[in-house]
């Protein structure tokens, strides 16, 4: 059997609701596993301590019913405690915010073209247009063509 076989069927056995092959079967692993066996030992010293000062003090008629909601809580509350895993949040939210800010710096430092690449000195070129020839004019020349063009044109 499984841990968590052992530890469903271990309330059950101590209050004598499995037949005995489950019966035999779980003390087998009990005596292997050091788990089960102190999960184990704790439900029967709680439910021996339990019975014993409750049947002393109370003989009424509602302490079966109690015990055997006692026990069917107790029985859910281990089911529920072994399937129920909780969200990390305390662990994966700050490990995605610390990816982020590597990312972020990483990119500002490694990645991000330098603004000298970016900013290119100059005029664009047009290439092969009607106007390639205005390329190969001197600056001065390229100024009063850019001067008759406007005039002719009217900007």
């Amino acid at each position: 059997m499984k841990c968590l076989d052992v530890q469903e069927n271990i309330i059950d056995m101590l209050s004598d609701e499995i037949s005995p092959e489950d019966r035999a079967a779980v003390l087998e692993h009990i005596r292997g596993c050091p788990v089960c066996r102190e999960e184990y030992q704790l439900l029967d010293e709680c439910l021996q301590l339990c019975s014993h000062s409750e049947t002393e003090a109370c003989t009424c008629q509602f302490q079966e019913t109690y015990w055997e909601e006692f026990v069917f809580s107790v029985h859910e509350k281990i089911i529920h405690e072994k399937f129920e895993r909780k969200f990390p949040f305390r662990v994966v939210i700050p490990v995605f915010a610390s990816a982020i800010v590597v990312f972020t710096i990483g990119y500002f430092l490694f990645i991000r073209p330098k603004p000298q690449i970016t900013a290119q000195e100059g005029t664009p070129r047009l290439e092969g247009g009607q106007y390639e020839e205005v390329y190969e004019l001197t600056p001065e020349q390229q100024e009063e063509f850019i001067r008759i063009i406007n005039q002719r044109y009217g900007q």
